[in-house]
């Protein structure tokens, strides 16, 4: 859904989704009432145009009343010999000659509600057309206009004299006379095209060519995604803005000014119009992009049936399906169970309480720049002081922080094996120095380290802390919940390290934007509370459960991971490109298609660049038309989470709007020394 454009009155020009489909068949209805019922196009074409050729097709919203639309097909067109009626268009003809390869735009149908006409709509329209033309490099468009006035003066005039009054300017038609005025060449009039006596049956073959421009058509935006038609946040937004801060504590943080209306795929449509690449995906949430449409199927679906009668009340299928599904998927052939949670943080505490109910142990071992949430206990457990922890405690007792091996920041007079080594040793002396291996109930761990900077754990790291746990009754904890669900390539981010935990938590793009977690583990594990003693009041939400098992079913089809692998290989060839020509940029790193870079004022000295200089280059990339944000323990570093399902070529563009903004900032002294 690559076309959003806010006219000047507010009114919203997109493209036409499969929900549109009812509202206009009765716009259809008012706008021709007096065509052939037979003739008029029903919800079942709209659905179908949607689904054979969703480029062509166009809506006018007004809130989210549909005010206007058009609708077209490619074809090859012959000139010389106009075959079709409007009736065989109706009968199938539409959808049967739709040539996908077609070098002209043919467009069948343009109707404004009555109370909207005057105010530029169809010429709107027609902007969105001659875009979707030059996007598609066609020749143009063409089609069959009717001249809905003739009928009033047919009875005292021949059609053809009347057709060339209105061509010549002497008459003026309320439909011919607007398509002229955009740009539409007549070629010929076509009798007995359509059957509606406002116009006599008459309608007019009309041609606008792609060399011609069409007021409120751009040529730059209908070969790209971006479009910014104002700064970024423009008034709409800062109206917002200055809400948020008013109605929420100051605490409530943003990564950036965007604020959003719509959002589809890969696009977030703001409050004024622009149109941003999303490379920030909710902080990981949308593997599978903003609002695919079978997961807001099965949400509106699951909500006509019912809401929320309560895991802990009753059971219902969604729930006990999307548990058979994450016991059959994750790794490990062990038996497995589930529980379903709110969000990451609760699905952390119930891995943790499970963990110490098992083992009858108190002590849970994390990492240094580990991120797990910000309740009590996985604030405890969750590293970077300053930006998370100030001000907060004191903390939950029983928590234990080790170092972790980050391969970039490899101190001086070590290679990375040997840094390696050195990791692993000072883990091992930590079960003597710090805490007995019998007093353990857990270790958790981020195998790929998500605030931290996307840093991937050592694979011998992570071997070994598996094989600590194995040793010493130790619950192994994957935290999944930003890595996992398809971000780094595969559904979770162990199965790169041939590692199988004990117990694995998930959420995020679990749900697709949904609020829903997961903990999935060794069956004995999760069934050693007592009964009553985990479970929630929203957890397991039957929406949310069926946004997730549409979600895992878009993961676990065929190619899904297989494209998000390559798109992973076009952010490494991009951001190693910036690596080697500006040395601002640091480091670059990740796992598959889940990148960060890092940003520093020294290469040499690999000095962080202030977070002030960073934020900077976050603002610049969302000015561009990009929504990213920052990550990494100085916050120096930019995190990329498009969407897994995201065309190639908007990744390259979107990443190519990053580029510019980092470029301006490495080409700055005062950033740089900042």
């Amino acid at each position: 859904m690559w076309y959003y454009r806010r006219l000047p009155d507010g009114l919203v020009v997109m493209q036409t989704r499969i929900e549109h489909a009812e509202p206009l068949e009765e716009l259809q209805r008012v706008c021709f009432p007096t065509l052939a019922d037979v003739e008029r196009f029903k919800a079942a074409h709209y659905r179908s145009h949607v689904q054979l050729f969703e480029d062509g097709q166009f809506v006018v919203i007004d809130g989210e009343r549909v005010v206007g639309a058009t609708t077209a097909i490619r074809l090859d067109f012959d000139f010389e010999h106009v075959h079709h009626t409007f009736a065989e268009i109706i009968q199938g003809g539409w959808l049967t000659s739709h040539q996908p390869a077609g070098s002209w735009l043919y467009g069948a149908d343009l109707c404004i509600a009555p109370e909207y006409r005057g105010r530029g709509l169809g010429t709107a329209l027609y902007a969105a057309r001659q875009e979707t033309v030059w996007r598609l490099r066609l020749k143009g468009q063409v089609t069959a206009g009717m001249i809905r006035d003739y009928g009033a003066v047919k009875d005292r005039m021949p059609a053809d004299e009347y057709y060339r009054a209105v061509v010549e300017g002497r008459i003026r038609d309320s439909t011919l006379s607007m398509q002229l005025g955009v740009g539409f060449e007549p070629r010929a009039l076509l009798a007995n095209y359509l059957n509606d006596p406002s116009s006599g049956n008459y309608s007019v073959l009309l041609v606008l060519d792609a060399a011609r421009d069409v007021r409120g058509a751009s040529r730059k935006h209908a070969v790209s995604y971006i479009r910014v038609q104002t700064a970024i946040p423009g008034p709409r937004a800062r109206d917002v803005l200055a809400r948020r801060a008013a109605a929420t504590p100051a605490g409530f943080a943003r990564a950036t000014d965007v604020v959003v209306e719509r959002a589809d795929g890969g696009l977030v449509f703001d409050a004024d119009g622009n149109t941003l690449i999303d490379l920030a995906g909710g902080i990981g949430m949308l593997a599978v992009g903003h609002s695919p449409a079978p997961v807001v199927r099965a949400i509106q679906t699951q909500a006509a049936k019912y809401v929320h009668p309560g895991s802990l009340v009753t059971t219902y299928e969604p729930y006990v399906r999307l548990a058979e599904i994450l016991n059959e998927v994750t790794p490990g052939t062990f038996r497995k169970k589930t529980i379903l949670a709110n969000s990451g943080a609760e699905a952390v505490e119930n891995a943790v309480k499970l963990s110490r109910k098992y083992t009858g142990r108190a002590s849970i071992i994390c990492f240094e720049g580990g991120y797990h949430g910000r309740t009590l206990l996985t604030l405890s457990l969750t590293s970077k002081y300053g930006l998370f922890k100030s001000g907060f405690g004191p903390f939950a007792p029983e928590v234990v922080r080790l170092p972790i091996p980050s391969l970039y920041r490899t101190p001086p007079g070590f290679g990375e094996d040997e840094y390696v080594d050195f990791g692993i040793r000072q883990l091992e002396h930590a079960l003597v120095a710090q805490v007995d291996p019998s007093a353990v109930a857990a270790m958790i761990i981020e195998p790929v380290q998500g605030e931290a900077g996307f840093v991937p754990v050592p694979p011998r790291v992570l071997r070994r802390i598996r094989e600590l746990c194995t040793g010493h009754g130790i619950v192994m904890i994957a935290d999944e919940v930003q890595c996992g669900m398809g971000r780094t390539g595969r559904l979770l981010a162990v199965e790169h390290y041939d590692v199988v935990p004990d117990v694995i938590v998930m959420a995020k793009s679990l749900g697709a934007g949904m609020p829903i977690a997961a903990v999935t583990g060794r069956a004995e594990i999760m069934d050693s509370a007592h009964l009553g003693g985990i479970g929630s009041t929203y957890g397991g939400s039957p929406v949310a459960c069926a946004a997730a098992i549409e979600a895992l079913t878009i993961i676990l089809e065929p190619g899904f991971l297989a494209h998000a692998r390559r798109l992973g290989e076009v952010m490494r060839e991009l951001t190693e490109d910036w690596k080697a020509r500006w040395p601002i940029v640091g480091d670059v790193r990740g796992l598959g298609p889940m990148m960060a870079i890092e940003l520093v004022r020294s290469r040499a000295g690999k000095e962080p660049l202030l977070p002030e200089a960073t934020l900077r280059i976050v603002r610049d990339a969302v000015s561009n038309g990009v929504v990213v944000m920052r990550a990494g323990l100085f916050s120096n570093c930019i995190r990329l989470l498009p969407p897994l399902n995201m065309p190639e070529e908007m990744l390259r563009e979107g990443l190519g709007a990053v580029g510019q903004a980092v470029e301006s900032a490495a080409l700055d002294p005062a950033v740089v020394s900042a």
